[in-house]
């Protein structure tokens, strides 16, 4: 986990950008539109949001309403959702996103495609160097590519588009800039990686830390490179109140709810137990609750370790219980991992005597 964080990601220059032609839809067979009018090319005079998800993708998932609500509020912007990441069997991926949309119903409220050679996902999302999703490409009526970013954050970028007002100029500026950001990350990355095989052969993690502390330095708003140090103290360096000391700053920052879940996870149970802190733990994971909307099972199931690790067994069963509930109703939930929680509730209730 520790080298995912730091891992460099070598490629070359982004090929597709903001100011960027549009390139083309891919040729898509009839059945391949899984709902809505197909669109065979963007055409002059329209604007589009194209948008690429997978059934497997939370974030993707969660983002469902707002983009339907969006559609309505833009209705003359096409919104086009291209399935390009699916995974399983290649000859039952398509049956498994129309079961998805069509359980979605009206709560999908725009066009979906089925990208299985990921035709679209090469043209545009490794043409632009976008490597996660949910990601979205705002393509103005003139057929330039206007914003390209997580489809929660474009309110705004659409609005402006939609009434003719956004600054394609100061746009390509602010995504010359972030690529330029990214291309120092990835250069610091490099050595980061470098001073981390160096340091798991010999077990010495002082240079790695003081290259890292260089970085924190340089932006102390670095949440990714305090949760890799975080990791760092807390696992093979061996420092657990120094990992708390990292990790009590990482809470005041605006971090998402698996990454305070790991903060929790770690502290509470990967840490000698004589050097846990569990009072941040709880504080942790309390976090991460507050912030998972809708509710993660599996941060239900973190908050409820910490409960039991603090002897409070009481609210550890309650906890557990109500992951497994959510657990139950979520359709898309991994059936090991709902397993996983089912084991947990079960020895929860052996260990307090609570009956089924």
């Amino acid at each position: 986990m520790i080298t995912t964080l730091i891992a460099l990601v070598l490629a070359a220059p982004a090929t597709l950008t903001v100011g960027s032609k549009a390139p083309p839809l891919a040729p898509f067979t009839a059945n391949a539109w899984v709902k809505g009018e197909p669109v065979k090319e963007l055409q002059a005079g329209t604007a589009y949001v194209v948008e690429f998800w997978a059934t497997w993708c939370g974030p993707c998932i969660a983002g469902i309403p707002h983009l339907s609500s969006m559609q309505k509020e833009f209705p003359a912007v096409q919104f086009i959702s291209v399935a390009s990441s699916e995974n399983g069997p290649k000859d039952k991926q398509l049956d498994k996103l129309n079961a998805f949309v069509t359980g979605k119903g009206d709560a999908m409220g725009y066009r979906v495609a089925y990208d299985g050679d990921r035709v679209m996902g090469k043209s545009w999302m490794e043409a632009a160097e976008q490597g996660g999703i949910p990601c979205a490409f705002i393509v103005g009526k003139d057929g330039v590519i206007q914003w390209i970013g997580h489809p929660m954050e474009m309110d705004k970028p659409l609005a402006a588009v939609a009434a003719g007002t956004w600054d394609l100029s100061k746009a390509k500026e602010a995504a010359l800039a972030q690529a330029k950001a990214q291309a120092k990350s990835e250069e610091a990355s490099k050595s980061l990686s470098k001073l981390m095989r160096s340091a798991q052969k010999s077990g010495d993690y002082t240079a790695l830390l003081a290259k890292i502390d260089e970085a924190i330095k340089s932006d102390p708003k670095d949440s990714q490179m305090l949760m890799t140090k975080f990791q760092i103290l807390a696992g093979p360096a061996k420092q657990p109140q120094e990992a708390i000391a990292v990790g009590k700053q990482l809470l005041t920052m605006d971090l998402e709810a698996m990454e305070l879940n790991q903060l929790a996870w770690v502290s509470a149970t990967e840490m000698p137990e004589k050097s846990r802190d569990l009072d941040f733990s709880l504080a942790a994971a309390q976090k991460a609750v507050s912030v998972s909307k809708p509710a993660e099972p599996a941060v239900l199931d973190t908050l409820a370790r910490v409960y039991w690790e603090r002897g409070d067994k009481a609210k550890a069963l309650a906890t557990q219980q109500q992951a497994v509930d959510l657990g139950v109703k979520d359709k898309e939930m991994d059936a090991d991992m709902l397993g996983e929680l089912k084991e947990t509730l079960e020895k929860y209730k052996a260990t307090t005597g609570a009956k089924n």
